[in-house]
Protein backbone atom coordinates (compact mmCIF):
# COMPACT_ATOMS: atom_id res chain seq x y z
CA UNK A 1 0.00 0.00 0.00
CA UNK A 2 1.44 3.28 -0.98
CA UNK A 3 1.75 6.26 1.81
CA UNK A 4 1.03 8.98 -0.94
CA UNK A 5 4.23 9.80 -3.01
CA UNK A 6 2.73 7.82 -5.58
CA UNK A 7 1.01 4.95 -6.94
CA UNK A 8 3.21 1.71 -6.63
CA UNK A 9 4.33 -0.20 -9.83
CA UNK A 10 3.49 -4.07 -9.54
CA UNK A 11 5.85 -5.18 -11.89
CA UNK A 12 8.99 -4.45 -9.86
CA UNK A 13 10.77 -5.96 -7.21
CA UNK A 14 9.21 -4.94 -3.77
CA UNK A 15 12.25 -3.52 -1.34
CA UNK A 16 12.44 -1.53 1.48
CA UNK A 17 10.44 1.81 0.86
CA UNK A 18 8.62 0.97 -2.64
CA UNK A 19 9.17 -1.73 -5.37
CA UNK A 20 12.40 -1.29 -7.32
CA UNK A 21 12.62 -1.22 -11.20
CA UNK A 22 16.22 -3.17 -10.29
CA UNK A 23 18.18 -6.09 -8.52
CA UNK A 24 20.21 -4.76 -6.08
CA UNK A 25 23.30 -6.45 -6.04
CA UNK A 26 27.03 -6.12 -7.82
CA UNK A 27 25.89 -4.94 -10.95
CA UNK A 28 23.68 -1.87 -9.61
CA UNK A 29 24.25 1.23 -10.86
CA UNK A 30 24.63 3.97 -8.67
CA UNK A 31 25.34 7.75 -9.58
CA UNK A 32 27.17 9.78 -6.70
CA UNK A 33 25.75 13.18 -6.15
CA UNK A 34 28.36 15.21 -4.60
CA UNK A 35 27.94 19.51 -3.43
CA UNK A 36 29.90 21.91 -1.91
CA UNK A 37 28.28 25.32 -1.27
CA UNK A 38 31.16 27.25 -2.89
CA UNK A 39 34.90 27.41 -4.08
CA UNK A 40 37.53 28.29 -1.81
CA UNK A 41 39.12 31.95 -1.84
CA UNK A 42 41.64 30.52 -4.68
CA UNK A 43 38.55 29.16 -6.81
CA UNK A 44 39.89 25.28 -6.04
CA UNK A 45 38.22 22.59 -3.79
CA UNK A 46 38.76 19.34 -2.74
CA UNK A 47 35.62 18.40 -1.22
CA UNK A 48 33.53 16.62 -3.71
CA UNK A 49 36.75 14.79 -4.87
CA UNK A 50 36.74 13.73 -0.72
CA UNK A 51 33.12 12.41 -0.77
CA UNK A 52 33.05 10.42 -3.77
CA UNK A 53 35.97 8.50 -2.34
CA UNK A 54 34.16 7.90 0.74
CA UNK A 55 31.27 6.78 -1.55
CA UNK A 56 33.51 4.60 -3.33
CA UNK A 57 34.90 2.98 0.29
CA UNK A 58 31.04 2.65 1.39
CA UNK A 59 29.84 1.14 -1.76
CA UNK A 60 32.77 -1.39 -2.00
CA UNK A 61 32.62 -2.32 1.64
CA UNK A 62 29.11 -2.66 1.39
CA UNK A 63 29.20 -4.40 -2.34
CA UNK A 64 25.89 -2.56 -3.07
CA UNK A 65 27.20 -2.64 -7.31
CA UNK A 66 29.20 0.50 -8.93
CA UNK A 67 29.46 3.69 -9.54
CA UNK A 68 28.42 4.83 -13.08
CA UNK A 69 28.04 8.74 -12.92
CA UNK A 70 29.06 11.29 -11.15
CA UNK A 71 27.04 14.53 -10.61
CA UNK A 72 28.98 17.16 -8.90
CA UNK A 73 27.58 21.17 -8.60
CA UNK A 74 28.87 23.81 -6.39
CA UNK A 75 25.97 25.55 -5.48
CA UNK A 76 23.51 25.86 -2.00
CA UNK A 77 21.63 23.05 -1.17
CA UNK A 78 19.24 25.02 1.43
CA UNK A 79 18.43 27.95 -1.44
CA UNK A 80 15.47 27.68 -3.58
CA UNK A 81 16.84 30.01 -6.45
CA UNK A 82 20.03 27.79 -6.06
CA UNK A 83 21.05 26.36 -9.75
CA UNK A 84 22.25 22.53 -9.66
CA UNK A 85 22.27 21.43 -12.93
CA UNK A 86 24.24 18.12 -12.35
CA UNK A 87 21.49 17.21 -9.55
CA UNK A 88 18.90 17.30 -12.24
CA UNK A 89 20.97 15.59 -14.52
CA UNK A 90 20.51 13.02 -12.34
CA UNK A 91 17.64 13.09 -11.49
CA UNK A 92 16.64 13.16 -15.76
CA UNK A 93 18.42 10.25 -15.98
CA UNK A 94 16.74 7.86 -13.20
CA UNK A 95 13.74 8.83 -14.59
CA UNK A 96 15.18 7.46 -17.84
CA UNK A 97 16.94 4.19 -16.17
CA UNK A 98 20.15 5.42 -17.22
CA UNK A 99 21.14 4.54 -13.90
CA UNK A 100 19.53 2.79 -10.88
CA UNK A 101 20.08 4.69 -7.42
CA UNK A 102 21.22 8.15 -5.98
CA UNK A 103 24.15 8.11 -3.75
CA UNK A 104 25.21 10.68 -1.05
CA UNK A 105 27.74 10.72 1.08
CA UNK A 106 25.56 12.58 3.39
CA UNK A 107 21.97 13.89 3.74
CA UNK A 108 23.27 17.88 3.44
CA UNK A 109 25.29 17.11 0.55
CA UNK A 110 21.43 16.29 -1.22
CA UNK A 111 19.43 19.13 0.26
CA UNK A 112 19.15 21.31 3.41
CA UNK A 113 15.31 21.24 2.96
CA UNK A 114 12.57 18.87 3.84
CA UNK A 115 10.36 19.65 1.54
CA UNK A 116 12.81 19.36 -1.44
CA UNK A 117 13.29 15.58 0.65
CA UNK A 118 9.38 14.51 0.10
CA UNK A 119 9.75 15.99 -3.94
CA UNK A 120 12.93 13.34 -3.90
CA UNK A 121 11.44 10.64 -2.53
CA UNK A 122 8.14 11.61 -4.97
CA UNK A 123 10.52 10.64 -7.92
CA UNK A 124 12.56 8.02 -6.69
CA UNK A 125 9.22 6.25 -6.26
CA UNK A 126 7.92 6.77 -9.57
CA UNK A 127 10.61 5.24 -11.21
CA UNK A 128 11.79 2.64 -9.04
CA UNK A 129 15.11 4.63 -7.79
CA UNK A 130 17.13 3.94 -4.80
CA UNK A 131 18.43 6.99 -2.49
CA UNK A 132 21.57 5.89 0.07
CA UNK A 133 23.39 8.18 2.10
CA UNK A 134 27.13 6.76 3.20
CA UNK A 135 27.26 8.51 6.49
CA UNK A 136 23.89 7.66 7.93
CA UNK A 137 23.45 4.50 6.60
CA UNK A 138 20.23 5.56 5.42
CA UNK A 139 19.01 2.94 2.26
CA UNK A 140 15.66 3.00 0.75
CA UNK A 141 15.45 0.09 0.12
CA UNK A 142 16.60 -2.09 2.99
CA UNK A 143 13.31 -4.01 3.99
CA UNK A 144 15.05 -4.11 7.65
CA UNK A 145 15.20 -0.11 8.07
CA UNK A 146 11.58 -0.09 6.34
CA UNK A 147 9.50 1.88 9.56
CA UNK A 148 12.52 4.16 9.97
CA UNK A 149 13.87 5.55 6.99
CA UNK A 150 11.65 7.69 6.45
CA UNK A 151 11.90 9.21 9.99
CA UNK A 152 15.38 8.98 9.50
CA UNK A 153 15.56 11.24 6.33
CA UNK A 154 13.04 13.52 7.95
CA UNK A 155 15.30 14.11 10.71
CA UNK A 156 18.35 14.68 9.14
CA UNK A 157 16.90 16.70 6.63
CA UNK A 158 15.50 19.06 9.60
CA UNK A 159 18.68 18.95 11.42
CA UNK A 160 20.78 20.31 8.07
CA UNK A 161 17.76 22.98 7.40
CA UNK A 162 18.40 24.26 11.04
CA UNK A 163 21.92 24.09 10.62
CA UNK A 164 21.88 26.23 7.39
CA UNK A 165 19.75 28.71 9.44
CA UNK A 166 21.31 29.33 12.15
CA UNK A 167 24.69 30.16 9.94
CA UNK A 168 22.93 32.15 7.67
CA UNK A 169 21.70 34.36 10.93
CA UNK A 170 25.58 34.59 12.19
CA UNK A 171 26.75 35.23 8.87
CA UNK A 172 23.91 38.38 8.41
CA UNK A 173 25.09 39.78 11.76
CA UNK A 174 28.53 39.61 10.64
CA UNK A 175 28.05 41.60 7.05
CA UNK A 176 25.97 44.10 8.77
CA UNK A 177 28.89 44.58 11.89
CA UNK A 178 31.47 44.86 8.91
CA UNK A 179 29.42 47.25 6.71
CA UNK A 180 28.57 49.74 9.56
CA UNK A 181 32.74 49.90 10.15
CA UNK A 182 33.01 50.79 6.35
CA UNK A 183 35.08 47.65 5.77
CA UNK A 184 35.10 46.10 2.00
CA UNK A 185 34.27 42.27 1.76
CA UNK A 186 37.31 40.66 0.90
CA UNK A 187 37.05 38.57 -2.41
CA UNK A 188 38.88 35.93 -4.39
CA UNK A 189 39.32 38.21 -7.55
CA UNK A 190 40.55 42.30 -7.55
CA UNK A 191 37.43 44.44 -8.31
CA UNK A 192 38.06 45.97 -11.51
CA UNK A 193 38.88 49.40 -10.98
CA UNK A 194 40.36 49.15 -7.84
CA UNK A 195 43.86 47.56 -6.36
CA UNK A 196 43.70 44.51 -4.50
CA UNK A 197 43.31 46.22 -1.41
CA UNK A 198 40.77 48.63 -2.60
CA UNK A 199 42.99 51.44 -1.31
CA UNK A 200 43.71 53.07 -4.51
CA UNK A 201 42.22 53.02 -8.57
CA UNK A 202 44.05 51.58 -11.59
CA UNK A 203 43.54 54.21 -14.08
CA UNK A 204 43.50 51.78 -17.22
CA UNK A 205 40.86 50.03 -15.62
CA UNK A 206 38.71 53.71 -14.54
CA UNK A 207 39.16 55.05 -18.15
CA UNK A 208 37.54 51.67 -19.50
CA UNK A 209 34.56 52.56 -16.73
CA UNK A 210 34.56 56.04 -17.80
CA UNK A 211 34.23 55.18 -20.94
CA UNK A 212 31.47 52.97 -20.78
CA UNK A 213 29.13 55.17 -18.67
CA UNK A 214 30.37 57.72 -21.71
CA UNK A 215 28.90 55.13 -23.95
CA UNK A 216 25.90 54.61 -22.37
CA UNK A 217 24.55 58.23 -21.69
CA UNK A 218 24.52 58.40 -25.71
CA UNK A 219 22.08 55.73 -25.80
CA UNK A 220 24.14 52.78 -26.98
CA UNK A 221 23.39 48.99 -25.35
CA UNK A 222 25.36 47.70 -22.60
CA UNK A 223 25.56 44.27 -24.78
CA UNK A 224 26.93 46.29 -27.50
CA UNK A 225 29.64 47.96 -25.64
CA UNK A 226 30.20 44.67 -23.74
CA UNK A 227 30.77 42.76 -27.11
CA UNK A 228 32.95 45.97 -28.15
CA UNK A 229 35.06 45.50 -24.91
CA UNK A 230 35.15 41.83 -25.86
CA UNK A 231 36.47 42.20 -29.44
CA UNK A 232 38.99 44.83 -28.18
CA UNK A 233 40.36 42.05 -25.68
CA UNK A 234 39.97 44.44 -22.87
CA UNK A 235 41.60 42.25 -19.96
CA UNK A 236 39.65 41.45 -16.84
CA UNK A 237 41.50 41.17 -13.25
CA UNK A 238 41.19 37.28 -13.84
CA UNK A 239 42.73 37.91 -17.23
CA UNK A 240 40.31 36.68 -19.22
CA UNK A 241 39.05 38.85 -21.69
CA UNK A 242 35.51 37.57 -22.81
CA UNK A 243 32.65 40.61 -21.07
CA UNK A 244 29.27 39.75 -20.72
CA UNK A 245 26.79 42.57 -20.38
CA UNK A 246 24.86 41.90 -17.28
CA UNK A 247 28.56 41.48 -15.81
CA UNK A 248 29.44 44.96 -16.90
CA UNK A 249 25.72 46.11 -15.77
CA UNK A 250 26.29 45.23 -12.38
CA UNK A 251 29.50 46.42 -12.19
CA UNK A 252 28.56 49.74 -13.02
CA UNK A 253 25.41 49.50 -11.18
CA UNK A 254 27.68 48.70 -7.59
CA UNK A 255 27.88 50.90 -4.90
CA UNK A 256 31.26 50.37 -4.62
CA UNK A 257 31.30 52.71 -7.87
CA UNK A 258 30.92 55.57 -4.95
CA UNK A 259 33.11 53.94 -2.73
CA UNK A 260 29.97 52.94 -0.59
CA UNK A 261 28.59 49.18 0.24
CA UNK A 262 24.97 48.37 0.15
CA UNK A 263 23.50 45.74 2.94
CA UNK A 264 20.13 45.69 3.70
CA UNK A 265 19.17 48.52 1.07
CA UNK A 266 20.91 50.42 3.25
CA UNK A 267 24.20 52.38 2.32
CA UNK A 268 27.58 52.39 4.30
CA UNK A 269 30.75 54.42 3.56
CA UNK A 270 33.50 52.34 2.41
CA UNK A 271 36.87 53.25 4.49
CA UNK A 272 39.96 54.77 2.46
CA UNK A 273 38.09 53.25 -0.99
CA UNK A 274 38.00 55.95 -3.35
CA UNK A 275 34.90 56.30 -6.03
CA UNK A 276 35.18 55.37 -9.39
CA UNK A 277 32.88 58.21 -10.13
CA UNK A 278 30.87 61.33 -8.42
CA UNK A 279 27.64 60.51 -7.23
CA UNK A 280 25.58 62.68 -9.37
CA UNK A 281 27.36 60.99 -11.95
CA UNK A 282 26.42 57.20 -10.70
CA UNK A 283 23.06 57.82 -10.03
CA UNK A 284 22.54 58.97 -13.39
CA UNK A 285 24.34 55.68 -14.84
CA UNK A 286 22.01 54.04 -12.62
CA UNK A 287 18.82 55.63 -14.15
CA UNK A 288 20.11 55.22 -17.29
CA UNK A 289 20.57 51.09 -16.82
CA UNK A 290 17.23 51.15 -14.92
CA UNK A 291 15.58 52.50 -17.82
CA UNK A 292 17.24 50.00 -20.22
CA UNK A 293 15.85 47.15 -18.26
CA UNK A 294 18.55 43.71 -18.03
CA UNK A 295 19.40 41.57 -21.17
CA UNK A 296 19.38 38.41 -18.91
CA UNK A 297 20.62 35.91 -22.12
CA UNK A 298 19.27 34.10 -24.69
CA UNK A 299 15.83 33.93 -24.28
CA UNK A 300 14.25 33.29 -27.28
CA UNK A 301 10.53 34.15 -27.95
CA UNK A 302 10.31 33.09 -31.69
CA UNK A 303 10.71 29.78 -33.52
CA UNK A 304 13.64 30.45 -35.54
CA UNK A 305 15.54 33.34 -33.97
CA UNK A 306 18.91 32.82 -34.07
CA UNK A 307 18.67 29.27 -35.25
CA UNK A 308 17.85 30.60 -38.83
CA UNK A 309 20.37 31.40 -41.06
CA UNK A 310 21.16 34.41 -43.78
CA UNK A 311 21.49 32.75 -47.13
CA UNK A 312 24.62 35.46 -48.42
CA UNK A 313 26.00 36.04 -45.06
CA UNK A 314 25.28 32.84 -42.88
CA UNK A 315 24.51 34.94 -39.81
CA UNK A 316 21.81 34.36 -37.72
CA UNK A 317 18.77 36.04 -38.28
CA UNK A 318 17.08 37.91 -35.18
CA UNK A 319 13.29 39.11 -34.71
CA UNK A 320 12.08 42.41 -35.86
CA UNK A 321 8.45 44.17 -36.74
CA UNK A 322 8.38 46.13 -40.08
CA UNK A 323 5.76 47.99 -41.52
CA UNK A 324 2.65 50.20 -40.53
CA UNK A 325 0.99 47.11 -39.68
CA UNK A 326 3.88 45.72 -37.72
CA UNK A 327 4.43 42.57 -39.41
CA UNK A 328 7.02 40.13 -37.40
CA UNK A 329 9.61 39.32 -39.34
CA UNK A 330 13.16 37.76 -39.51
CA UNK A 331 15.77 39.84 -40.48
CA UNK A 332 20.00 39.67 -41.05
CA UNK A 333 21.00 42.44 -39.01
CA UNK A 334 24.52 43.73 -36.84
CA UNK A 335 23.89 42.66 -33.21
CA UNK A 336 26.70 44.56 -32.24
CA UNK A 337 29.37 47.36 -33.64
CA UNK A 338 31.77 45.24 -36.23
CA UNK A 339 29.51 42.56 -36.56
CA UNK A 340 29.91 42.28 -40.84
CA UNK A 341 25.96 41.22 -40.87
CA UNK A 342 24.97 41.61 -44.84
CA UNK A 343 21.56 43.48 -43.84
CA UNK A 344 20.15 42.26 -47.06
CA UNK A 345 17.59 39.59 -45.94
CA UNK A 346 14.35 39.78 -44.21
CA UNK A 347 11.51 37.26 -44.34
CA UNK A 348 8.21 37.23 -42.81
CA UNK A 349 8.08 35.68 -39.54
CA UNK A 350 4.67 33.64 -39.72
CA UNK A 351 5.25 32.23 -43.46
CA UNK A 352 8.63 31.23 -42.43
CA UNK A 353 7.60 29.66 -39.37
CA UNK A 354 4.76 27.83 -40.80
CA UNK A 355 6.96 26.32 -43.66
CA UNK A 356 9.66 25.43 -41.48
CA UNK A 357 6.69 23.43 -39.29
CA UNK A 358 5.12 21.63 -42.49
CA UNK A 359 8.90 19.97 -43.47
CA UNK A 360 9.63 19.37 -39.86
CA UNK A 361 6.16 18.06 -38.86
CA UNK A 362 7.13 15.34 -42.16
CA UNK A 363 10.29 14.47 -40.53
CA UNK A 364 8.91 13.92 -37.04
CA UNK A 365 6.06 11.68 -38.69
CA UNK A 366 8.50 9.46 -40.55
CA UNK A 367 9.46 7.21 -37.94
CA UNK A 368 12.33 5.62 -39.68
CA UNK A 369 13.82 8.65 -40.25
CA UNK A 370 13.64 9.15 -36.65
CA UNK A 371 15.24 6.40 -35.77
CA UNK A 372 18.15 6.35 -38.13
CA UNK A 373 18.88 9.85 -36.54
CA UNK A 374 18.51 8.70 -32.77
CA UNK A 375 20.74 5.70 -33.49
CA UNK A 376 23.46 8.20 -35.07
CA UNK A 377 22.69 10.87 -31.92
CA UNK A 378 23.08 8.40 -29.24
CA UNK A 379 26.46 7.69 -30.04
CA UNK A 380 28.44 4.59 -27.99
CA UNK A 381 25.80 2.13 -25.56
CA UNK A 382 24.81 3.84 -22.80
CA UNK A 383 26.17 0.43 -20.78
CA UNK A 384 29.94 0.55 -22.62
CA UNK A 385 30.22 3.98 -20.81
CA UNK A 386 28.95 3.19 -18.11
CA UNK A 387 31.41 0.63 -17.83
CA UNK A 388 34.07 2.88 -18.63
CA UNK A 389 33.28 5.40 -15.97
CA UNK A 390 33.00 2.35 -13.56
CA UNK A 391 36.38 1.44 -14.71
CA UNK A 392 37.58 5.08 -14.42
CA UNK A 393 36.04 5.61 -10.52
CA UNK A 394 37.97 2.10 -9.82
CA UNK A 395 41.28 3.78 -11.12
CA UNK A 396 41.02 6.97 -8.80
CA UNK A 397 39.94 4.89 -5.65
CA UNK A 398 43.14 2.87 -6.32
CA UNK A 399 45.25 5.95 -6.81
CA UNK A 400 43.92 7.37 -3.42
CA UNK A 401 44.69 4.30 -1.65
CA UNK A 402 48.27 4.46 -3.26
CA UNK A 403 49.10 7.71 -1.01
CA UNK A 404 48.73 5.97 2.05
CA UNK A 405 49.84 2.04 1.68
CA UNK A 406 50.34 -1.05 3.82
CA UNK A 407 53.20 -1.26 5.43
CA UNK A 408 56.46 -2.17 2.82
CA UNK A 409 54.81 -0.45 0.06
CA UNK A 410 56.48 2.15 -1.50
CA UNK A 411 53.95 5.59 -1.19
CA UNK A 412 52.83 7.04 -4.68
CA UNK A 413 54.82 10.25 -5.18
CA UNK A 414 52.48 13.46 -5.02
CA UNK A 415 52.80 14.66 -8.30
CA UNK A 416 52.02 10.80 -10.68
CA UNK A 417 49.10 10.88 -8.72
CA UNK A 418 47.97 14.67 -9.48
CA UNK A 419 49.12 13.80 -13.09
CA UNK A 420 47.36 10.43 -13.49
CA UNK A 421 44.23 11.96 -11.68
CA UNK A 422 44.12 14.75 -14.01
CA UNK A 423 43.72 12.17 -16.91
CA UNK A 424 41.47 9.82 -15.61
CA UNK A 425 39.32 12.60 -14.69
CA UNK A 426 39.50 14.39 -18.08
CA UNK A 427 38.25 11.04 -19.56
CA UNK A 428 35.66 10.70 -16.94
CA UNK A 429 34.57 14.39 -17.94
CA UNK A 430 34.27 13.45 -21.79
CA UNK A 431 32.63 10.37 -21.58
CA UNK A 432 29.68 12.36 -19.17
CA UNK A 433 29.71 14.81 -22.13
CA UNK A 434 28.63 12.07 -24.21
CA UNK A 435 26.01 10.92 -21.53
CA UNK A 436 24.53 15.12 -21.42
CA UNK A 437 24.25 14.38 -25.69
CA UNK A 438 22.26 10.95 -24.84
CA UNK A 439 20.13 12.61 -22.53
CA UNK A 440 19.26 15.72 -25.14
CA UNK A 441 18.39 12.84 -27.61
CA UNK A 442 16.04 11.29 -25.20
CA UNK A 443 13.66 13.54 -26.66
CA UNK A 444 14.34 11.81 -30.03
CA UNK A 445 13.10 8.17 -28.19
CA UNK A 446 10.01 10.61 -27.42
CA UNK A 447 8.84 11.64 -30.53
CA UNK A 448 9.03 8.00 -32.02
CA UNK A 449 6.38 7.25 -29.35
CA UNK A 450 3.99 10.51 -30.70
CA UNK A 451 0.77 9.13 -32.24
CA UNK A 452 -0.29 12.68 -33.81
CA UNK A 453 3.27 14.67 -34.82
CA UNK A 454 1.19 17.52 -35.86
CA UNK A 455 -0.89 18.12 -32.92
CA UNK A 456 1.98 17.64 -30.69
CA UNK A 457 3.79 20.37 -32.87
CA UNK A 458 0.87 22.96 -32.18
CA UNK A 459 0.43 22.15 -28.94
CA UNK A 460 3.85 22.06 -27.44
CA UNK A 461 6.07 24.85 -25.44
CA UNK A 462 8.41 27.24 -27.78
CA UNK A 463 11.65 25.67 -25.53
CA UNK A 464 10.31 22.45 -26.99
CA UNK A 465 9.66 23.29 -30.58
CA UNK A 466 13.32 25.24 -30.55
CA UNK A 467 15.34 22.13 -29.04
CA UNK A 468 13.13 19.78 -31.58
CA UNK A 469 14.65 22.12 -34.50
CA UNK A 470 18.04 21.73 -33.27
CA UNK A 471 18.15 18.27 -32.57
CA UNK A 472 16.49 17.45 -36.31
CA UNK A 473 17.84 20.35 -38.48
CA UNK A 474 21.51 20.48 -39.74
CA UNK A 475 20.36 24.10 -41.13
CA UNK A 476 17.30 26.49 -41.64
CA UNK A 477 18.69 29.12 -44.58
CA UNK A 478 16.30 31.97 -45.85
CA UNK A 479 17.46 32.54 -49.33
CA UNK A 480 17.47 36.12 -51.12
CA UNK A 481 14.02 36.83 -52.48
CA UNK A 482 13.47 36.38 -56.16
CA UNK A 483 11.15 38.06 -58.21
CA UNK A 484 7.26 38.94 -56.79
CA UNK A 485 4.80 36.75 -58.54
CA UNK A 486 2.34 37.72 -61.24
CA UNK A 487 -1.47 37.99 -60.15
CA UNK A 488 -2.22 35.37 -62.98
CA UNK A 489 0.25 32.94 -61.18
CA UNK A 490 -1.92 29.87 -59.40
CA UNK A 491 0.42 30.47 -56.72
CA UNK A 492 -0.55 34.05 -56.15
CA UNK A 493 -2.58 34.89 -52.99
CA UNK A 494 -2.85 38.24 -51.80
CA UNK A 495 -0.70 39.24 -48.85
CA UNK A 496 1.14 36.40 -49.60
CA UNK A 497 2.77 37.46 -53.24
CA UNK A 498 6.28 38.54 -51.19
CA UNK A 499 7.21 35.31 -50.22
CA UNK A 500 8.00 31.87 -52.00
CA UNK A 501 8.29 28.60 -50.22
CA UNK A 502 11.17 27.79 -51.81
CA UNK A 503 12.93 30.74 -50.01
CA UNK A 504 13.18 28.20 -46.48
CA UNK A 505 15.96 25.72 -47.19
CA UNK A 506 15.60 22.80 -44.43
CA UNK A 507 18.24 20.52 -44.57
CA UNK A 508 17.63 18.12 -41.78
CA UNK A 509 20.49 15.92 -39.63
CA UNK A 510 20.23 12.78 -41.22
CA UNK A 511 20.88 14.03 -44.79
Amino acid sequence: MSRGYTALRTNKRSEGLWPLAAEPGPSFRWGAVLRRSRLNPDGTEGSTARQERAIQDYVKANGMGRIVAVYSDIASAHSEKARRPDFENALTDIRAGRIDGIIVWKVDRLTRRRSQVRKLLTILEECGGRLATAVEGIDTADPSKREITEIALAIYARSAESESEAIGERVSLMHLDRARKGLVQPSSVRPFGHSEDWQTLVPAEVKVLHEAAERLFAGEASFSVAADFTAREIPKPSGKTNWNSNVLRRMLLSPRMVAKREYGGTLYELEGVPPVFDEETWEKLCAVLAKRGVRSGPVETHLLSSIALCGMCRRTLSSATSGRKSVKTYVCRPRFEGDEACRKISVSAPHAEQRVSELVIAFLADKERITKLLRRAAGPELDAIHDRIAELSDSLHALAQALNPPPGVPRLPLATYYEQAAIIEAERQELHRRMAVTREVALLAEVLDLEDAAHEWETRSLHWRRTILKLVTECIVIEPRGKLLAKDDPRYQPGFNAFDPSRVAVTFADE
